[in-house]
């Protein structure tokens, strides 16, 4: 009679959390933090999408349903931090100002994409895919938005400044460019992000 009662509160307990209303939004927002979190850490090969269903708390049938497969997970992770605005948006003025405070911030309010695209840069099918986006969502609006004729050439430099001063900081740290930057550091950098919008 007792093992009667824990099937049938056992089987009422299921079909409540079933009635639950799921909030699709929030789920895949965890899934994409979740894998954010696992390719920056731990690069796109090491990385399981149990792994990422895990960390984020929800069944592994869920990453099929919100973006179908690994690589279109990985897809959405990176596309969701290559935010170009972030940077067209500083303004031409103090541009090389803002842009040291955006990079070598020591509080930064969202995830940094360099570690992921650097490890995910082992499997052909990742690295295709940060390039393509890398290309779409911040060398192309970037190349917009400082215009003229050699505005790709400025955008790309701008990518390799970017990307150099945060590799050295975050992923193999060199002391000189780690926690605050001494004057020098910083006017250097500020007048290299300056000189590609003046």
């Amino acid at each position: 009679m007792i093992g009667d009662r824990q099937v049938i509160e056992a089987h009422l307990q299921i079909e409540t959390e079933a009635a639950k209303p799921r909030d699709a939004g929030r789920t895949r927002a965890a899934i994409l933090d979740a894998a954010q979190a696992a390719f920056s850490s731990r690069g796109y090969l090491a990385t399981g999408v149990r792994d990422v269903t895990a960390a984020a708390g929800v069944n592994a049938a869920l990453v099929n349903r919100y973006f179908g497969s690994k690589e279109k997970l990985y897809e959405a992770a990176l596309g969701d931090l290559l935010d170009a605005r972030l940077v067209t948006g500083a303004g031409r003025a103090r541009f090389g100002a803002a842009m040291v405070r955006l990079v070598a911030s020591g509080t930064p309010t969202r995830r940094n994409p360099l570690p992921m695209m650097v490890l995910a840069s082992a499997d052909p099918g990742a690295r295709a895919i940060t390039a393509r986006l890398l290309g779409d969502l911040f060398l192309v609006p970037m190349e917009q938005w400082l215009g003229g004729p050699d505005g790709a050439s400025r955008a790309a430099r701008f990518i390799i400044l970017a990307s150099g001063l945060m590799l050295y900081r975050d992923l193999y740290p060199l002391a000189p460019l780690t926690g605050e930057l001494d004057q020098a550091a910083r006017e250097w950098i500020e007048a290299a992000f300056q000189s590609l919008v003046d």
